[in-house]
C-alpha cells in the first residue's frame, strides 16, 4: 500500500484555533458607565443614610402592624414607597439648609458629590415621581404623598424649619403622619382605607414625634446655632434634658395603657424609656448625645410595634 502524508493538512490540524482579540473599545465605556451608575446610586443612598434608624426602620415596622400587613409580598412595596418619599424629603431638606456643613459633612452636598443645582433639580423631579408612584397604588396613597409634599415645602422652602420651635415640631409630627399614612396604606391589600386602630396609631405616633423629636437637636446644637435655628435645647438649655426624660417616661406609660400591654411587657417597655430618656440627663457630650439618640430611636421603634401587640393579643 502506498501512503502519502499530507503535511499541509497535518499542519492545519495541529495549529490551535485563533480567536479574535477582545475589543476594549466597547468594554471600557461599559465599565465607565457602570462606575457612574454605582457613584450616583451611592449618592442617592447618602441622602437617606442617616435617617434609616430614625425613619425607615420605625415607620416600616409601624406600617406592618398598624395596617396590619396583608401579605409578605407587600413588604418590598412599602419599603420602596417609604424610601423614595424619604429621598424626596431629604433632598428638599438638604438643599434648603447649610447646617450639614457642620452636622453631617458626609452627606452628598457638603461632600461635593453633587452640585446644589443638580440636587435642587432632583428635589423637584422627585415630587411628581412620588405622586405617580403613589397613584399606582391608590388615590388615597397619592393624597398622602401630596400631603407630605406640602409639609415638606412648608418645612423647607417655607422656612418652617427655622421658625418658632412649636411650628417646627408640629410640622415634624405632621410630616411623620403623612409618611405613616402612605406606608400603612401600601402595606395593605385594600389600599383605600385604614381602620380605627390604624388611625389611632398614626395620631399617637405623630404626637410622640412632635413632642419628643427634639432629642435629635442635642447632637446638632453647633450647626443649629450657626443658622439661628430655634430649638428646645438652644432655647431652654440644660432644662430641656429632664423635660425630654419626663416626656419619654409619660409616653411609655400612656402607650402601655392605651395598647393594653401586659404588666411584664409594660415594665420592660417603660424601663427602656427610662434608660433611653435618662441618658440625655446623665451624659451631655456631643458624642454621648449621638449615642443617646440611637437609644431614643430604639425606644421609638418598640413604641411603634405596640399596635401590633394589641392586634395580636387583645382583639382575639
Amino acid at each position: 500500500m502506498n501512503f502519502k502524508l499530507n503535511t499541509a493538512s497535518l499542519h492545519h490540524a495541529c495549529t490551535p484555533p485563533r480567536f479574535p482579540a477582545p475589543s476594549w473599545s466597547g468594554f471600557m465605556p461599559r465599565m465607565i458607565c457602570m462606575k457612574r451608575i454605582i457613584y450616583h446610586a451611592n449618592t442617592l443612598w447618602l441622602f437617606t443614610k442617616s435617617d434609616f434608624m430614625t425613619t425607615m426602620i420605625p415607620i416600616s415596622l409601624f406600617a406592618m402592624v398598624a395596617a396590619p400587613l396583608s401579605s409578605p409580598r407587600n413588604i418590598p412595596h412599602l419599603i420602596l414607597w417609604l424610601w423614595v418619599h424619604l429621598l424626596h424629603f431629604n433632598t428638599a431638606n438638604q438643599t434648603a439648609s447649610l447646617e450639614d456643613e457642620t452636622n453631617k459633612p458626609d452627606r452628598p452636598l457638603p461632600a461635593r458629590r453633587i452640585t446644589l443645582r443638580a440636587a435642587t433639580a432632583l428635589r423637584w423631579t422627585l415630587m411628581p415621581a412620588c405622586w405617580a408612584l403613589s397613584r399606582a397604588y391608590s388615590p388615597e396613597t397619592m393624597y398622602a404623598s401630596m400631603a407630605l409634599s406640602a409639609f415638606t415645602a412648608l418645612y423647607n422652602e417655607g422656612r418652617g424649619s427655622g421658625a418658632h420651635f412649636v411650628l417646627r415640631y408640629a410640622l415634624n409630627g405632621l410630616g411623620f403622619a403623612a409618611f405613616e399614612v402612605g406606608t400603612t396604606l401600601v402595606a395593605k391589600d385594600d389600599k383605600s382605607s385604614l381602620d380605627g386602630a390604624g388611625w389611632l396609631a398614626i395620631f399617637l405616633s405623630a404626637s410622640i414625634f412632635a413632642t419628643t423629636i427634639f432629642a435629635q437637636d442635642f447632637r446638632d446644637v453647633v450647626g443649629d446655632k450657626q443658622i439661628n435655628r430655634d430649638t428646645i435645647p438652644i432655647r431652654f438649655g440644660a432644662r430641656s434634658r429632664p423635660a425630654l426624660f419626663l416626656g419619654v417616661i409619660l409616653w411609655s406609660i400612656l402607650l402601655a395603657l392605651i395598647w393594653e400591654v401586659d404588666p411584664l411587657c409594660a415594665a420592660l417597655f417603660i424601663s427602656l424609656g427610662v434608660f433611653a430618656g435618662g441618658r440625655f440627663v446623665q451624659y451631655r457630650t456631643v458624642q454621648e448625645d449621638k449615642n443617646s439618640y440611637f437609644w431614643y430611636n430604639v425606644w421609638v421603634s418598640v413604641a411603634h410595634i405596640l399596635p401590633g401587640y394589641w392586634r395580636l393579643f387583645r382583639t382575639v
